[in-house]
């Protein structure tokens, strides 16, 4: 900890000028969050941007550092701005991604409900740090204490939230097979864990309790914020798309003077050559079993573009991606409760890469079988 005291003019004034874009920053993001539709997205801007509410309040509330602002290098100001950022900022984030990705299940009270603790802690720090009132001298052991509780806590939440949000990918990606650049599932990637990541930085920035490790924390996030306000303001953005992309039709063989079909992108050998690599990937190393695959991993392992594994899907006679996938799935399922049928069905859908039973009995319907069950008699 460095007292204000012990600053010269050079570290005071850095300090300040790191909170102080830090907060100009956040303000400007509030007013683009909240006051900004750009025409180009017209109708779809709630579909693109379904959480913008949360995180106005998430840059409007950072104006609630200005105590620390007015006052660098204090230890009540600091700590009131530490325990602010460590309280607050994980749970905003919590929110804005339980609005974006499970809007329907979304409840607003239980937002209001998680940030009570956070605000009984913060409301006597505030108080302390614009003069109002004096805490005791234990007081900043008792507020690391309790704060290093709630931290436990956040960090639990976090976690449930990243492992929703990877559920929910899974689900997508295991009914759909949605593109890899399908808008949700690539954000959702991206975000699954950033609740979690930005709630360990904000305990290192606590625990640590230095303004210049503020600072530095200020810098972090002044550049991510400029990023996303780049990002939310990017005319060439692609605008979302309500219609589901249908399935790819097989792709009629041609006759043997190479007449009519649709023009090949493979030579026969380089197609043989893949379609081997295909089938070893499907039968030695069940490739299928695996929840996380998709489309982009299978293209990563072969080798070859979107166009490619289109084409050699369909020439190795399946409809789609999911169809080759489903019937591997399903195949292997019903060949492992013949030889366990007194196994959990449970334990043979994670075997076969199901992530669920339902999920399973949800494939066997898509490939015309009966359900799971019924293959235990035979």
């Amino acid at each position: 900890m460095i007292p204000i005291t012990e600053l010269n003019k050079t570290e005071y004034l850095v300090l300040f000028a790191a909170n102080l874009v830090f907060i100009v920053t956040h303000l400007y993001g509030w007013l683009l969050k909240w006051f900004y539709k750009p025409q180009a997205y017209g109708e779809n801007f709630v579909q693109l941007f379904p959480a913008y509410k949360a995180v106005g309040w998430l840059y409007l509330l950072q104006m609630l550092e200005l105590p620390y602002l007015l006052h660098i290098g204090q230890d009540d100001t600091l700590l009131y701005a530490n325990s602010f950022a460590m309280l607050v900022y994980p749970l905003l984030l919590l929110a804005m991604c339980e609005g974006y990705f499970f809007p329907d299940v979304h409840r607003r009270w239980r937002d209001y409900m998680l940030f009570m603790p956070s605000i009984v802690v913060l409301i006597p720090l505030l108080l302390q740090a614009i003069g109002l009132i004096i805490l005791p001298e234990w007081h900043r052991t008792a507020t690391f204490i309790v704060v290093g509780m709630l931290f436990i806590w956040q960090f639990g939440l976090t976690i449930s939230m990243a492992l929703r949000i990877g559920r929910a990918i899974r689900r997508v990606n295991e009914d759909t097979y949605a593109d890899i650049d399908d808008f949700p599932t690539r954000t959702g990637e991206k975000m699954q864990w950033l609740p979690t990541c930005v709630c360990l930085l904000m305990a290192i920035n606590f625990f640590i309790d230095d303004p210049a490790v503020k600072a530095c924390r200020d810098v972090f996030f002044t550049i991510c914020n400029v990023w996303f306000c780049i990002y939310t303001l990017n005319p060439r953005r692609k605008a979302f798309e309500k219609e589901e992309k249908p399935l790819p039709q097989p792709v009629p063989a041609k006759d043997a003077q190479g007449n009519g079909g649709t023009p090949s992108r493979l030579s026969d050998e380089r197609y043989r050559e893949l379609s081997q690599q295909l089938e070893s990937l499907l039968t030695d190393e069940r490739i299928f079993s695996e929840q996380h695959i998709t489309a982009d991993i299978l293209m990563r392992r072969l080798g070859i573009n979107a166009n490619y594994l289109t084409e050699l899907i369909q020439r190795s006679g399946y409809a789609s991606f999911y169809d080759m996938i489903c019937q591997h799935r399903v195949r292997h399922a019903i060949a492992l409760i013949h030889q366990h049928p007194d196994r959990l069905l449970a334990d043979i859908a994670d075997l076969c890469g199901f992530s669920s039973p339902s999920s399973m009995a949800k494939a066997f319907a898509s490939q015309g079988k009966r359900s799971p069950s019924t293959y235990r008699h035979g």
